[in-house]
């Protein structure tokens, strides 16, 4: 009773606010689970890097209401995020929408780094975009559960009641006035087709059936999933030819020679297909280190600044950023720093074969100096397990404070290019790295307790717990 009371004071409150006026947006919701947290409403950028934009960002009232307006945005799919959780919804040009963006949905398990929740809505028109979307996955759904038995043990039958199905989407979908849903349908088929029997369909004659018909829509999760598919792995379909003359291209960081290269494979020939499937290329690749690194990234930064597709020079400068920023799984940088209070020089080289935990301090902020303490208990629990770095940023006019680290210090200038590299923003910060030289956690908890009462020390305590099992069994 209690839900439905504030249920029915939730949708009592829209009489309040007026109508949305024109092709722009308007998103109400409640989240008593955020009272008075910051929330933010994020765009996708692009569906090669993933990478998100804020746009807006509101405070949840003491209430557990919050509110966006936004101007005219085309149809597209944006993500909510507060207190680590997020969720995600469609927006279209004029689009009212009231939501509730739970803690957990229902049966879930609370994740400390966060949960994706399903926002419920209320009130949509048949004609919103989350309505349609919504109603197509769940038709898709109930069609599939009532033949899906038979995939396993009637392939045959299996196979006419799926193209039956699909056949039947297009009748239902083919002509709704929305092309942003249009290539949803389509694109879902498209990408269901490649894990069906039923679609025993060459690689060209996906090509031909599914892309050089039908426009780059670079906003369309669906179209660009299986964009990202179908081009996903590319090197594997290249002649030895090609692959050759693309090794070439890279050796001469030529962005046109790497076109030129792939120009007369026949699901490349479409100038703008064959470029971003290009920039995908080497962003995937820059993990796989079948090309120098450097090389690409010259190339994906020419790319940036002289493509001939706006698009491509947005896609291209957010691949650069994921692939020189420094998230976990991937290297840390090459460095070379010397030491103030040792006069040694320190490298990542030298420093592999131990976890290091480096240590970002500005003696002029006091937060920082609070850390300290906790910082030596530490390491003297996990000196033996654990490497510590201290980097001491110094800010103009402010000197070192004159701590004994009995670890090794380095002092550079805020402006420094490592400290730039690292993209530090905040003090104190911290970066945990493994005895491989990879990132483990960026930025990494501190020692002392943050909002969630967690600090780094259980990660210590586990690498302290492997590394002495291996000591014992050697």
């Amino acid at each position: 009773m209690k839900f439905l009371n504030f249920l029915l004071f939730f949708l009592s409150i829209s009489s309040v606010y007026s109508q949305v006026i024109g092709d722009s947006i308007q998103i109400r919701g409640v989240g008593s689970y955020y009272k008075n947290e910051e929330i933010g409403l994020y765009t996708i950028d692009d569906y090669i890097s993933g990478k998100e934009k804020c746009i807006l960002k509101c405070t949840v009232d003491s209430l557990g209401f919050f509110e966006f307006k936004i101007p005219r945005l085309y149809t597209q799919k944006l993500i909510l995020r507060a207190k680590k959780n997020y969720s995600w919804l469609y927006v279209q040009p004029g689009g009212n929408y009231l939501v509730t963006f739970p803690e957990l949905n229902e049966k879930d398990t609370k994740n400390p780094k966060g949960n994706q929740v399903n926002l419920i809505f209320y009130r949509l028109d048949s004609t919103d975009i989350n309505y349609k979307i919504l109603g197509f996955q769940q038709w898709v759904d109930n069609e599939l559960s009532q033949f899906y038995h038979l995939k396993k043990f009637k392939q045959t039958e299996y196979d006419i009641r799926y193209k039956k199905m699909k056949k039947h989407a297009v009748d239902l979908y083919g002509k709704d006035t929305s092309l942003f849903f249009r290539y949803h349908v389509k694109f879902t088929f498209a990408e269901m087709d490649d894990l069906e029997t039923v679609s025993a369909q060459t690689r060209q004659q996906k090509y031909v059936q599914n892309l050089v018909k039908y426009p780059i829509y670079y906003n369309n999760e669906a179209y660009m999933n299986y964009f990202n598919l179908y081009y996903g792995n590319l090197t594997s379909f290249l002649s030895n030819e090609v692959k050759d003359k693309l090794y070439e291209a890279v050796a001469y960081r030529s962005p046109s020679l790497a076109m030129v290269a792939l120009k007369d494979e026949p699901d490349l020939r479409n100038i703008q297909i064959r470029e971003l499937s290009l920039i995908k290329l080497f962003y995937d690749q820059c993990y796989e280190k079948r090309y120098p690194k450097t090389n690409l990234i010259i190339i994906l930064d020419s790319i940036r600044q002289y493509s001939k597709f706006q698009k491509h020079r947005q896609i291209a400068e957010n691949v650069l950023d994921r692939i020189t920023e420094l998230t976990p799984g991937t290297r840390f940088l090459d460095f070379s720093l010397k030491c103030v209070n040792s006069k040694d020089t320190i490298t990542n080289q030298k420093l592999e074969g131990k976890h290091i935990y480096i240590h970002f301090y500005d003696p002029s902020f006091a937060e920082s100096n609070r850390e300290i303490q906790p910082l030596l208990n530490l390491y003297e629990k996990y000196k033996d397990y654990i490497q510590f770095v201290t980097i001491v940023v110094q800010t103009e006019g402010v000197k070192t404070a004159a701590i004994n680290f009995p670890w090794s210090v380095v002092e550079l200038s805020e402006k420094d290019e490592f400290i730039q590299k690292c993209k530090i923003n905040t003090f104190s910060s911290y970066i945990l790295i493994d005895a491989a030289g990879y990132i483990v956690v960026n930025p990494a908890l501190k020692p002392i307790p943050n909002s969630d009462y967690d600090t780094i020390e259980p990660y210590f305590f586990q690498i302290k717990k492997i590394i002495s099992g291996e000591r014992r069994r050697k």
